[in-house]
Formats: structure tokens, sequence, C-alpha cells
């Protein structure tokens, strides 16, 4: 496989928006902000009725932006319509509600090019706003994904440290901070399964791993993610990912690649969580307690929910 020179590369940026205006100027912003600017952004409008449109075109003088329309509804619908239409050797996905650093997109062509064998390249995201209880849970959430998928063990303090820049192979992908090599995407004909609602880049991740792809998570290639504001935003959020689990058991039985953590582990994990995390809001950690339990509870919802859905799909 070809090596990537930080320099000529032509890297490609790729994200998917609907509905979400406001936050895909917070998106934008960021990219304009690049120490290494991508030579096109590829915004994938999935039938919004807002004005996304507007808002994409707003930055043609600040960035090489191009507005994609795909009237089929749904996260791989828009992603694969995206991939169409990206030119780049390299391609780098963030979500409409995400931020990301300065250094982002360098970071990104510098770590393919120091692990050329790599066919992804997994950054790290953090929770915003932090102070957020909701931010809380899903920062501790992603450590245990982080930690299931891992191929070593991560020591909680060394994961939270301020300058953790430990690099891995990982066994998963997720799209919200995300760079994968054209060649490797087009090579083994590597798409968004669209019978996914959501989790289809776990999905996308199963499939580099059943044909031995490499995935490294660089930490130093870093966004921010705007974490859900609201109760039942969040709660609804955890009922899809219940199902997306549902789908991914059915899909790939035979496929065993993550760790399962005991929750007696995940508890002790999450108290030394709050300390490293400067968790200061200790008087309202029963509140944190009954959010992690009523997550935990929407997942199973949600998942035995899309069983009851696939097994009445096979009658």
């Amino acid at each position: 496989m070809k090596q990537l020179n930080n320099e000529s590369i032509k890297i490609s940026v790729l994200i998917i928006t609907r509905n979400r205006s406001e936050m895909l100027v917070g998106c934008l912003d960021s990219l304009v902000k690049q120490t290494r600017l991508p030579d096109e952004v590829i915004v994938v409008d999935n039938s919004s009725t807002d004005n996304t449109k507007k808002v994409i075109l707003s930055f043609k003088k600040s960035l090489p932006i191009r507005y994609v329309f795909e009237k089929q509804i749904g996260i791989p619908f828009a992603r694969n319509r995206g991939l169409q239409h990206t030119t780049g050797s390299l391609i780098l996905m963030l979500d409409d509600d995400c931020s990301a650093d300065k250094f982002w997109v360098e970071r990104m062509a510098y770590a393919h090019k120091k692990y050329p064998k790599a066919w992804v390249v997994q950054g790290r995201t953090y929770s915003l706003p932090k102070e957020s209880l909701y931010s809380v849970v899903s920062e501790f959430t992603r450590f245990i994904y982080i930690q299931n998928y891992a191929k070593k063990i991560i020591p909680i303090r060394s994961f939270f440290k301020k300058y953790f820049t430990d690099e891995m192979e990982i066994l998963t992908c997720a799209t919200i901070n995300f760079s994968i090599k054209t060649s490797y995407l087009k090579k083994h004909k590597l798409s968004f399964d669209t019978n996914f609602y959501r989790g289809e880049d776990t999905d996308l991740g199963r499939q580099i791993m059943q044909k031995n792809g490499l995935i490294m998570f660089c930490p130093d290639s870093i966004v921010g993610h705007y974490e859900r504001s609201t109760l039942p935003e969040f709660l609804e959020q955890q009922w899809h990912i219940g199902r997306t689990n549902a789908i991914l058991e059915n899909k790939r039985r035979n496929l065993f690649v993550k760790i399962n953590i005991p929750w007696s582990d995940k508890f002790i994990s999450f108290l030394l969580f709050c300390k490293i995390f400067n968790f200061s809001q200790w008087h309202k950690m029963p509140v944190l307690i009954i959010l992690i339990f009523l997550a935990k509870t929407y997942r199973i919802i949600g998942y035995f929910f899309e069983k009851r859905i696939l097994t009445l799909e096979k009658q």
C-alpha cells in the first residue's frame, strides 16, 4: 500500500447533517481554524427543513466546501452518499455537533503517515459542556467503550491525564472522530449498512476486523462533542444504542471482539473516574447514579424492542 505524504495528500472531510444548522455553524467554524485546511469539505444535507443549505453555502469563501443533498432519511444513506462525492486519498469524518481541535486535520494526516498499514485512525473525543451530568456519563461510557475494544489494558488514571498520548490498536471505530484511507475503502468495497438507524460505524469497524484490517487509536487527534442537553434526548439516544446492539448481534453472531468488563469493576472505575475527572458536584451524585441506571435500562429496553422486531421479520 502506497504511503501517504503529509504535505501532498489530498484530504476530504465528510460531515452529514439534518436540521441542526446552529450546531453545524460551530462545526464548520472549527474547520476554518485548522492549522492544515482540508482540500475539500463535503456536507451532506439529509433532507433538512431548516436553513442548513444556507449555512453550508455561507462558508464557501472560507472553506473548499460542497453541498450534497440526500433525500433518503437515515445516517448510513447520508454517509454513503457523501463517500460517493469525496475525492481525497484520506477521508476524515466528524459529526455536525462536534468541534474539532485546530490541529485535528494535521494530526490525522500525520497518524496515517506514521501508521501506513492502518486502514482507520480513531481520534479521541471529549464530551461538552464538561460540567453537564450528561457529559460526565458520556465521558465515562466512552472510556468503557475504548477499554472494551482496546488490545491492551488502559489504566483509568493514565487515560484521563491531561497529556495521555498512548497510541494503540483497537477493534472498533466511531465516525464522530474518524479517518480512513480511501484506497482500503475501495479495495475492500466497504460501506455503511443501510439496515442500521444508528451504529453503522460500529458495524463498519466489524467489517474491517473481518477483513483483518488495522484500526489505530491516536488520542492526539481531538474533537469535542456536544452531548444531549435534555433527559428525553439522552434516554432516546440510549434506547437507540440498545437497538443497535441487537442489530449488531443479529448480523455478526460469529464475530466476538468485545471484551466485557464486569459491572463491579465498572462501578469502582466510575468512582475513581469521578475523582480523577474533578467532578465537583458530589451533592449531585445520587442524580448521576440514577441517570446511569436509566441509561442502562433504556439500552436494555431498546435491545429487546429490536430483538422482537427481528424475530417477527423472520417469521
